[in-house]
Formats: structure tokens, C-alpha cells, sequence
């Protein structure tokens, strides 16, 4: 990993995401962030290769090596109904053996195919195949969303050193993951949740994917210059930046924090046209910053802050686009059904906007009126546009029109306005289509995120490679450097994200992908 420097970096922008990732994996609190401080002990040397792999590989094998038998998570079905989740579907979860469990993790958490679950895993295919339990896919990632929402912010770095002082690295690793391939690979690393790539094997580590997937896409830098900038990755007074939101075509919000602590945050705005960095706002201490949106007059995010009485509540704040003194516009307390969500929300027509069992809300930005309910048995998409459960039907919210939303009657996967992703059950075939039918493109990949700003899908290829496709221009473009540490901006639980960041291994320079800026 480097000097000192280099991993508490890595700690303060990656721990939270392993820490979700463990809650997921043992149903346990305390069990979560021991299982990240385990495999984040053992991240030493350049021999690791891509940390991000290494520590999503090595926290599964820890779990399933420890927990064969398994035993009932402590997060109650309670807890999961208050984060959105199916308590059934945590109840059928929690009497699984460690080993199915962590294959359905890897597959509706993790998004990873059967092939890249076993070699997670060190297994045959055929066994991972056989791991399966007749749970519909929605219902397991909300769930499973549902579980890693329950994490609470753990100090890894005290941690980490407490664990070190008392076992030695060496012996640690040896148990927990003895032949492990410790190459690097390529991979999307979301803010939002860890990669768990599988290991790649080193016979194909240089292998990129076919000639007709990406044998004539350029790096984005080429293909939309003036929408790629170059920043440092940190801030003159040294704290480590990271993408926010996009709030116009020249303008972006970054997220800068000096330590895990949730203090000493602030947010910077770098302006594209002048070159510069400018502060922004100083955000409340001791909040762990979960989301952003905005609406071109205000900047909102979210955040989970500790109350005197040692629970959580959501807050949500705004800050006019001129920057200034952020104010309170909500809060939402720990299992309040009809409340917004942390992740999941959206800005429009003056108003903070979010889905709670089947009911759009909304909350004035103002902070002064009560939450009042726009339409019930909608799902909002991207503000004003919402459709109905089975997804035949989207209405505009503002004139209240509606039009028929011609999707593929199985394997969708996300729609926005105007596209729809659907995946072939049989062939496994990725496509994009119209959500008036016509206009299919077929994907040279999986989608990680997507369509974002109604337009953009990130694809992940047979080889690793991570690429962005414009649907509505049919452009492909790669990313420079070719393995490059991605991460998508912290609104993109919501497929709403406006940025895509990525550096270099050294970690010195932050790319920003503005989509805003895309003509």
C-alpha cells in the first residue's frame, strides 16, 4: 500500500464500504467490523495488487472458513423492515450455512457472475451452480441493502492497530487466505459498497476483451475533452478528495476529509473553466456523509448523525450552489417507514422527494412544512418522471400525463426515462432499450451503474475492463490510465450520479468524469 499516508487514505475512503460489507456477510455488528479490521490488517507490501480485491476476497474466505455452520445473525428482521428490507427473506437467509450464504452475497451484493464467485471463493463452478435459493433478485438486493444500511461507523484505524500489536500479519494472512493470487485487476470501486472482484488468474492478467467490444473506444479523455478534468487528490491543506455531485456543466462538488472520525469535513467546488478550487461549505462534525443531489440551486446531502440518546437519525441538508452555511432541511429517525432515506432521494420542483412502501413523499427544501404524499403506487425514477410497480406505465408527476413503458416482460434491471436495461435469462445477453421498445442496443458487458442522467451505463467486460457507453450517442469510451482505481459519485445508490472519478495507482491526481458536460 505504501507509506503510512497512503492507508489511512485508503481506510478513510474504502473502510465504511467493507464495514457494510461485513455487516452483510455476518448479520453482526461488531462481527462486520471485526471481519474488515482482519482483512484490512493483512493489506501490506505492493505484493497485495489491487487492495480493494484483496480485502472483498479475503473478508469471504475469513467468513466462510470461520462460520461453515453458520449461526443466526443478531440484526433483527425488524431492523430490516426499517431500512426497506424483506424480513422473510433475511429470516430464510440467516438459516443458511456460511458457504451458500456468502455465494448469494457475492452474486445480488456483489453483482459477480459464477465464474468470478469461485475463484472468491476457491471453488469448483459446479458447486457454486448448486448454491442457490429461490428468492426473487429484487428481493434480495433490497434486503441485502437493507443489512449493510444498518452499519454503524466503526474507528478502523485504533483498530487496526490494536490487531496488529496483538497478532503478527504473517500468521494471519497464511489462515485466511492461503493461495490467493495476489495480482492486480482492474475494477470499479464504488464509494457505496466494496469491489469483490474475484482474483484474476495470472495466466490472463494482461487479457483485455474482444476486438468488437473495445478494439476502436478511446479514453474518455479523448472522447469528451471538455468534460474531463484533472485535479489534485488532495487538497492544499492535505484532505483527500471525493466526488460529490455535478452541479452544472463546468461546475462539481467535492467531498474532502482529513481522517476517519467524521470531523474536519468540509465540501470544495472545483470550476472546470477557471481551474480552480474553492471552498464551499463546512459540514457539521461527527456526521458520516451518505448522500448528494441537487437541482441547479441547491447542493443537499444527507448524513447519519448520533443523537444524545446514542441512536442514529438521517439528517439532510442544503447549501445554495453559491456555496454559503449549510441548513438543517430534515430529519428522519431510525425506523420511521414514510421517512426519506439516506441513500435513496431526489431534488424537484423545490421539494426533497423519495419512495417509502409504495408512496412518493415530499418534504419542502425550505425545511419549514410537513412531508406530504405526491402519489402512491408509483416508483419515482428521475424526477418528475415515475412508474408503476410492474413497470408498463410512466407518468409524468408535474403535467400528469402518462405514456406506455414498453420493457421486456423478464430479466429487467434498472430503467430510467427513457431506457430500459434488460438482461436475456437464457443467453445472459446485457440490452438497452427504449422504454417505448424501439432503439435496442446490445451491451458488450454487465452494468454496474446505470443508465445515469438518463443516458450513461458503466459496463464491466469478460476481461475486467470497465467502460462508459453513451446510449443516446452510442459512444464507448475507456479510461486512462487502463486500470484505473474508478468510483462513482456518492448519489449513485440511486442510479442518479453525475460524476465518475478515477487515479492512477500512485494516487496522486483525481480524474473527473463530468456528465453534465457531455454534448
Amino acid at each position: 500500500m505504501g507509506p503510512p499516508g497512503d492507508f489511512t487514505d485508503f481506510v478513510l475512503i474504502k473502510g465504511m464500504g467493507f464495514v457494510r460489507y461485513g455487516v452483510v456477510l455476518t448479520g453482526d455488528q461488531r462481527e462486520g467490523a471485526e471481519l474488515a479490521k482482519e482483512a484490512l490488517s493483512c493489506l501490506d507490501g505492493p505484493k497485495t495488487g489491487n487492495p480493494d480485491t484483496f480485502i472483498g476476497t479475503t473478508m469471504t474466505r475469513l467468513y466462510v472458513r470461520a462460520r461453515r455452520r453458520g449461526r443466526p445473525p443478531s440484526i433483527s428482521a425488524s431492523d430490516i423492515s426499517e431500512q426497506g428490507g424483506d424480513p422473510e427473506v433475511w429470516r430464510r437467509l440467516a438459516e443458511l450455512p456460511a458457504l451458500p450464504r456468502a455465494v448469494i452475497i457475492l452474486r445480488s451484493y456483489g453483482r459477480l457472475s459464477n465464474e468470478e464467485i469461485a475463484k472468491v471463493l476457491d471453488l469448483p463452478l459446479a458447486r457454486v451452480r448448486d448454491q442457490t435459493v429461490p428468492f426473487r433478485q429484487d428481493d434480495l438486493v433490497r434486503t441485502l441493502d437493507a443489512a449493510a444500511a444498518t452499519a454503524r461507523p466503526a474507528d478502523l484505524l485504533s483498530g487496526l492497530a490494536r490487531l496488529r500489536r496483538r497478532r503478527g500479519r504473517r500468521r494471519l494472512r497464511a489462515a485466511a487466505v492461503a493461495g490467493l493470487a495476489l495480482v492486480t485487476v482492474s475494477g470499479v470501486v464504488a464509494l457505496v459498497r466494496p469491489t469483490i472482484a474475484a482474483p484474476a488468474d495470472p495466466r490472463a492478467a494482461t487479457a483485455r476483451p474482444e476486438p468488437s467490444a473495445v478494439g476502436l473506444a478511446r479514453a474518455a479523455q479523448e472522447v469528451w475533452p471538455r468534460a474531463v478534468s484533472r485535479l489534485p487528490a488532495r487538497s492544499a491543506d492535505g484532505l483527500v478528495y471525493q466526488p460529490a455531485v455535478a452541479i452544472d456543466d463546468h461546475r462539481v462538488v467535492l467531498l474532502a476529509q482529513r481522517r476517519l472520525g467524521y470531523d474536519d469535513v468540509r465540501l470544495d467546488v472545483y470550476d472546470a473553466g477557471t481551474g480552480r478550487l474553492a471552498r464551499f461549505a463546512k459540514l457539521p462534525d461527527h456526521d458520516e456523509v451518505r448522500g448528494f443531489a441537487t437541482d441547479g440551486r441547491f447542493v443537499v446531502w444527507s448524513a447519519l448523525s448520533l443523537r444524545d440518546d446514542d441512536t442514529l437519525e438521517t439528517r439532510f441538508w442544503r447549501v445554495p450552489v453559491k456555496g454559503g452555511k449549510p441548513r438543517l432541511v430534515a430529519k428522519a429517525a431510525q425506523g420511521d417507514r414514510s421517512a426519506p432515506s439516506a441513500t435513496h432521494f431526489q431534488l424537484g420542483g423545490g421539494h426533497l422527494l423519495w419512495n417509502a412502501d409504495g408512496v412518493i413523499y415530499r418534504l419542502p427544501l425550505s425545511g419549514k412544512g410537513r412531508r406530504e404524499k405526491v402519489r402512491e403506487g408509483l416508483r419515482l425514477l428521475e424526477w418528475p418522471w415515475a412508474a408503476d410497480p410492474t413497470m408498463r406505465t410512466l407518468t409524468d408527476l408535474e403535467s400528469g400525463r402518462s405514456r406506455e413503458f414498453v420493457t421486456g416482460a423478464e430479466g429487467l434491471e434498472r430503467c430510467s426515462p427513457d431506457w430500459c436495461v434488460e438482461r436475456n435469462p437464457i443467453s445472459g445477453v446485457m440490452t438497452a432499450r427504449r422504454t417505448d421498445g424501439s432503439g435496442s442496443v446490445e451491451l458488450p458487458g454487465t452494468t454496474t451503474e446505470g443508465p445515469m442522467l438518463n443516458r450513461f451505463v458503466v459496463l464491466r467486460l469478460r476481461a475486467g475492463l470497465k467502460v462508459i457507453k453513451d446510449l443516446r450517442a452510442g459512444t464507448l469510451a475507456t479510461f486512462d490510465p487502463a486500470e484505473p482505481a474508478l468510483a462513482t459519485s456518492l448519489g449513485d445508490r440511486t442510479d442518479l450520479g453525475t460524476l465518475l472519478a478515477w487515479s492512477d495507482s500512485e494516487g496522486r491526481d483525481l480524474w473527473l468524469l463530468n456528465l453534465k458536460a457531455v454534448r
